[in-house]
């Protein structure tokens, strides 16, 4: 898919689309739950200026969601009130316990993004950015072994999340939103933003993320959800790509392999697409 279309399509610019919303006496009670992606960090506005998700980790202040993140590009075109729940470092756990409690009988619609978070993959890639090479094969097999538990751990515990939802906003749309990859299936050469990570390595980051949205996508359906696919959007636009719509390597380190402000923008047009075919 060309960068044109996706951006052509674009809800920060695409002045129309909010006109059905704004036709309709009724508010859209929106909630979005999920972790980083969902957060907006990485797309700046404000930065998030740490190494990890915390400010203050002991006052527990987390770093603050973006005003660039797809679910405020989303209510925005809805013309929906917009109750965002994500924040950074989010696993399906902690995203049923506490960000489920925003949810009521009156809610419309719900956009859920969790799962990536679950087994420690972002420590994972630190240490292969750290250590790889000459660690090669200690990174792969990491990320490997997360891969396996996208595939058979990773499902009951959606499905009690799922359930969840269901349960508390039992009249919503719910909307499963996929990961775009991280990197693209072979290594690159004169960019280091991935890195500098071998073909081996960029091969086991792409099967987890197949691995993960596959999950993703068939609990969704069992639970009836749709579900955002994101991979396609975004191939030839991962880190190293041309353009870029997911951060390589950064300073602060948080928004690293996070989308940027135009992967944001374009995951909000996905979830348009579905909402609005």
């Amino acid at each position: 898919m060309a960068a044109a279309a996706v951006l052509g399509a674009s809800l920060v610019t695409a002045a129309g689309l909010p006109d059905t919303a704004a036709a309709s006496s009724d508010v859209t009670e929106y909630v979005a739950l999920g972790d980083s992606v969902a957060a907006g960090i990485g797309a700046g506005s404000p930065t998030a200026d740490s190494d990890n998700c915390w400010v203050d980790e002991t006052e527990t202040v987390r770093v603050p969601n973006s005003t660039l993140a797809y679910p405020k590009r989303v209510s925005r075109a809805l013309g929906a009130r917009l109750n965002d729940q994500a924040f950074c470092g989010a696993n399906v756990r902690a995203t049923r316990a506490h960000q489920t409690r925003a949810l009521t009988r009156t809610t419309d619609l719900v956009t859920v993004q969790v799962g990536a978070n679950d087994f420690g993959f972002s420590n994972v890639l630190v240490d292969c950015y750290l250590w790889n090479p000459p660690f090669t094969s200690r990174c792969n097999n990491n990320v490997n072994r997360i891969a396996r538990k996208y595939t058979n751990t990773l499902p009951g515990r959606l499905d009690a999340l799922y359930r969840t939802i269901k349960r508390k906003a039992p009249n919503a749309e719910v909307l499963v939103v996929g990961y775009p990859h991280l990197v693209q299936p072979r290594g690159t050469t004169f960019c280091l933003g991935d890195g500098d990570w071998v073909t081996s390595t960029h091969r086991a980051i792409v099967n987890a993320g197949n691995k993960l949205n596959e999950t993703l996508a068939a609990r969704a359906m069992v639970h009836g959800f749709k579900f955002v696919e994101a991979r396609t959007a975004f191939r030839g636009r991962e880190v190293c790509g041309d353009p870029e719509w997911i951060n390589g390597v950064s300073s602060p380190r948080v928004h690293s392999f996070h989308p940027n402000s135009t992967g944001q923008e374009a995951l909000g047009w996905l979830v348009w697409k579905v909402l609005r075919p």
